[in-house]
């Protein structure tokens, strides 16, 4: 562009030179000035398209640096999600930590409360077998002979226990069953004991020894129904009279008072047998006792 205005330039002040001169014609300065306007032309029109360049580089420019600010809003926003959810993972992390450790603590809770209370059984284990041996030994210093409730028959040279043993599995079974029905509870531990001893491996020796549990219950005798029920609960634990030695282990433990091991082990059948009749029996007792 600027080459040719210089060559219009130089045209011009040729002109004016063989006009000055007198050489030039009034038809060269026609020429002159038809070449001249034809140059403005040129240069008004190279202007113009230049101007127009100019105006799209402008336009490019503002539309690129308008998509530019939208992809950083993009980024900023995206980064600001990212940062939402790093936040709340944060939080949800801290929940589980939370929960985790107050499972744990209860957990450790619940396994020592259950050793306090297996140490409580064992004690009165031991108690009670020391009783016995009290009581065995008073009876020999008195003469009394020692049968579990049960008296020989001298007159007749027969007994009830002779009876009692004469009987087969399911004979044996009815009939301290009938004993225990009838109030006899003598007779329905002596029964249950001869069949346990009798028949070890029955598909109703829980139940006999549960029935003995209930005899001593039913006797206010509780601190022995609770070691036969815990008898139940250890040596058959599949039987179907785990649930009922749990309920009634637990309600033996609050008729002494010990209000919370009665509650640990009705929680404790609540927890392994939620479905069974036993457990909503247990949800009432802990329920009569807050």
């Amino acid at each position: 562009m600027k080459k040719r205005i210089f060559v219009s330039a130089a045209f011009i002040l040729a002109g004016f030179f063989f006009l000055g001169a007198g050489c030039a014609t009034n038809r060269d300065v026609h020429n002159l000035n038809n070449r001249v306007s034809q140059l403005e032309s040129e240069l008004a029109k190279e202007k113009r398209a230049l101007k127009s360049s100019l105006e799209k580089l402008r336009q490019d420019f503002a539309s690129d640096r308008a998509q530019g600010e939208d992809i950083r809003q993009l980024f900023a926003s995206q980064d600001a999600q990212l940062d939402a959810f790093r936040s709340e993972l944060q939080k949800l992390r801290g929940k589980i930590e939370e929960t985790r450790y107050r499972i744990g603590k209860d957990l450790d809770k619940l396994k020592n409360d259950l050793d306090k209370t297996g140490m409580k059984i064992a004690s009165l284990s031991e108690k009670m077998d020391a009783y016995d041996k009290r009581i065995s030994r008073l009876e020999k210093f008195l003469g009394i002979q020692e049968d579990t409730g049960l008296m020989s028959s001298q007159e007749g040279g027969t007994s009830e226990r002779t009876d009692l043993g004469e009987l087969g599995e399911d004979g044996l079974y009815k009939a301290a069953k009938q004993a225990f029905d009838e109030g006899d509870h003598e007779t329905a531990v002596e029964g249950f004991e001869l069949f346990l001893e009798k028949f070890p491996d029955s598909d109703m020796a829980d139940n006999a020894r549960f029935w003995i549990g209930e005899v001593f219950f039913a006797e206010k005798w509780y601190e022995k129904a609770i070691l036969e029920y815990e008898k139940v609960i250890k040596n058959y634990p599949e039987a179907n009279k785990v649930p009922g030695a749990y309920l009634k282990q637990g309600m033996a433990f609050h008729k002494l008072g010990e209000n919370a091991n009665a509650r640990l082990i009705l929680q404790t059948l609540i927890q392994k047998y939620p479905d069974s009749k036993e457990a909503e029996i247990a949800k009432r007792q802990i329920a009569a006792m807050d």
